[in-house]
């Protein structure tokens, strides 16, 4: 029995020592990770794993979360042996040893960054120690450029700025974005028909590691074509329009659907002997088409001249000069009786003086100054009467001018 208490401690003794070497350099290799992460001394069975860990850790993480992480993706095996247990067995480390990270570098290294770690010693001169690498990839997202472009979808037709100011400008996108392109675009209108967009190419991308472009399809519809006629019609009963009239007419048009058409409303009237046509309005000033023909319709009136009645002018009665009398002289005239003439007794004859025998008569001042005043006056009288019948003459031309005016304006 006692013999046999050596035995039994020694295999329990090579048990542990696999389980120290063995063991974990089996699972290390698994990994792929390198059995040179380890150490055996008379005081400790020690092992360590690579970490590979990315630049986004460091800027996620404060510097004694991200080296905790190291330690314990590191999964660390420290075993030391037991003084005080008389088999010389392993037990698990757990504190007391020490981890050197001022190697770790924020930036990516293949060769990885050297992370020691210290054991005290035990029964030994020096320090237990045992190394690992960090590996430190660049993970951090990388933007690329996403370019857009917009094509014709239809022959020999060219995209018009309407369609080409709806393009969306370029992006920067971090790699491992879906980008999935908007396809909401407003209708164009292009001549007779609509610019609609049908789509990208390709329809969506995950960025990866280059930059990338879409391509944006439109394509042209012709649209249905309608007719925007005009007509005139009479607002006078009893009256047709006259051919000067009709040929005011504005021409035909042609449109789409959306297109808005507003009917000229300037016409001058037309005149005719009797009057004038004029226009009167259209029935809308104006109208947009919508799956039909427009028709606008203007109306037409008659407007018959008025007859102006000239008054007849009365003549403008003369005055009568009015003979002013004579001054009274101071010596009363002598008046000589003349016969009485009687049916039985033929008249006087009168005395007959030769010319050239008769003296001259002598100037009477008095009468021939009376007499020449009384002329004056009556000359005076017949003037001024007939001023004023020139002027009443003047006032009814005038008003017979202003009439006629009036009656040609009226027209």
């Amino acid at each position: 029995m006692k013999q046999t208490k050596p035995i039994i401690r020694f295999v329990a003794l090579l048990a542990m020592l696999l389980a120290c070497f063995v063991l974990p350099a089996s699972a290390l290799a698994a990994v792929g990770t390198s059995n040179d992460n380890h150490t055996d001394t008379d005081d400790y069975c020690l092992r360590a794993h690579d970490v590979t860990i990315g630049l986004s850790e460091f800027s996620s993480k404060s510097r004694s979360e991200l080296e905790s992480g190291i330690v314990s993706a590191a999964s660390f095996a420290f075993l030391i042996r037991s003084s005080a247990d008389p088999t010389g067995e392993f037990v698990p480390v757990t504190s007391g040893y020490s981890v050197d990270f001022s190697n770790l570098s924020a930036a990516a290294s293949s060769s990885g960054y050297v992370i020691t770690v210290t054991l005290p010693a035990i029964t030994l001169p020096s320090d237990s120690i045992i190394q690992f690498r960090v590996f430190v990839v660049d993970d951090l997202p990388r933007s690329y450029a996403v370019h857009y472009a917009f094509s014709s979808g239809t022959p020999e037709r060219v995209l018009p700025a309407g369609v080409t100011a709806q393009l969306p400008a370029d992006e920067s996108i971090p790699s491992g974005t879906l980008v999935t392109p908007a396809a909401s675009f407003t209708t164009v209108r292009d001549g007779a028909g609509d610019w609609a967009f049908s789509g990208w190419s390709p329809d969506s991308v995950t960025i990866a590691d280059a930059d990338m472009s879409f391509t944006g399809t439109w394509v042209w519809t012709a649209l249905p074509v309608y007719t925007v006629s005009y007509e005139f019609v009479s607002g006078t009963s009893g009256r047709a329009l006259p051919r000067g009239v009709l040929d005011k007419l504005p021409m035909s048009a042609t449109g789409v659907d959306g297109d808005v058409f507003t009917a000229p409303d300037s016409f001058r009237g037309f005149h005719m002997n009797e009057g004038v046509w004029r226009f009167h309005g259209w029935n809308l000033s104006s109208q947009t088409i919508f799956g039909g023909n427009l028709v606008f319709t203007g109306e037409w009136r008659w407007h018959e001249n008025k007859v102006v009645v000239t008054p007849t002018l009365s003549p403008t009665p003369t005055a009568t000069p009015t003979a002013t009398p004579a001054a009274t002289s101071a010596i009363p005239a002598t008046v000589t009786p003349q016969p009485e003439e009687t049916p039985d007794q033929p008249p006087a004859a009168l005395e007959q003086i030769p010319n050239d025998s008769q003296p001259p008569a002598t100037n009477n001042t008095t009468e021939g100054g009376a007499a020449k005043m009384a002329v004056a006056t009556a000359l005076s009288a017949l003037v001024a009467t007939q001023a004023f019948a020139i002027v009443s003459d003047f006032k009814v031309l005038k008003w017979y001018n202003a009439k006629k005016a009036a009656r040609r304006a009226g027209a």
